[in-house]
């Protein structure tokens, strides 16, 4: 199956043309150029959340405004209708995970992270999610993949499922969140980037700034569990004539349990 994350940009007044009107588009274009069974988008607005859901119709689209304000941006999953979803939540990356708009005070913003069991078409179950780290602070980025932990492993104590965990990390390949989570030791269970089959991926951008860029920060991340083979990995600089549908490339993989 073919799974990507893919940060597509919340509408900001300061790109000028590149707001999200400008573009959205090329983002729907995109995923029919590319079809996924599973997508995780972040930075999603309201509004945003409401044109993907009338322009792809295709998908399941689930996940929680990390406030209750009107330019709240989720997490969310978009879930091919082949697949059935069994059960989703979003939970915020603090000291009260269940409470809407909750965040650790040196967070810039409250982060979430949606979660879900989707029963694929060959009926196996797999647990996916899909989160944002803190954009300022490492120590805020460690405390939120800690919590991501946190829940993997309570949810694998109750049900031990192959699981993804995909977003934007704010964090490249050589910092100490993205090696210590690497390493296991945030929590028991083993995860792997999809990007180790190739790492001379991690020297290229995954931001690439409306402008193409090549050479940059690689902050997007597709971790799978032990239970994955990993058949392929690519970054998509997918583009209209030199329009692109976001700041971030996507990032896609091949996979099968």
């Amino acid at each position: 199956m073919k799974i990507m994350t893919f940060n597509v940009r919340s509408d900001n007044i300061l790109d000028v043309k590149n707001r999200w009107q400008n573009r959205e588009d090329i983002v729907y274009d995109l995923i029919d150029e590319y079809p996924c069974d599973i997508l995780g988008m972040q930075e999603v607005s309201n509004s945003m959340h409401n044109d993907i859901s009338e322009n792809i119709k295709n998908y399941h689209i689930i996940g929680m405004g990390r406030t209750r304000k009107l330019f709240a941006e989720k997490n969310s999953l978009l879930i091919l209708k082949n697949h059935t979803i069994i059960e989703h939540e979003t939970f915020w990356l603090s000291k009260t995970p269940k409470k809407e708009g909750s965040t650790i005070w040196y967070s810039l913003f409250p982060r979430i992270c949606t979660t879900a069991i989707v029963k694929l078409d060959n009926n196996l179950k797999i647990r996916i999610y899909n989160t944002h780290l803190d954009c300022l602070l490492p120590h805020a980025r460690e405390y939120g993949l800690k919590k991501i932990g946190e829940f993997i492993e309570k949810h694998h104590a109750k049900e031990k499922l192959p699981c993804i965990l995909m977003g934007d990390f704010n964090a490249t390949p050589n910092s100490k969140v993205i090696q210590e989570f690497s390493s296991g030791r945030y929590m028991n269970k083993k995860f792997i980037a999809v990007q180790e089959t190739d790492k001379d991926i991690y020297k290229k951008a995954t931001m690439g700034m409306f402008r193409g860029n090549q050479r940059g920060m690689h902050i997007d991340y597709i971790f799978v569990s032990e239970e994955f083979i990993i058949n392929n990995v690519e970054i998509l600089r997918y583009n209209k004539e030199g329009k692109y549908p976001s700041d971030h490339y996507p990032v896609m993989a091949d996979i099968q349990i």
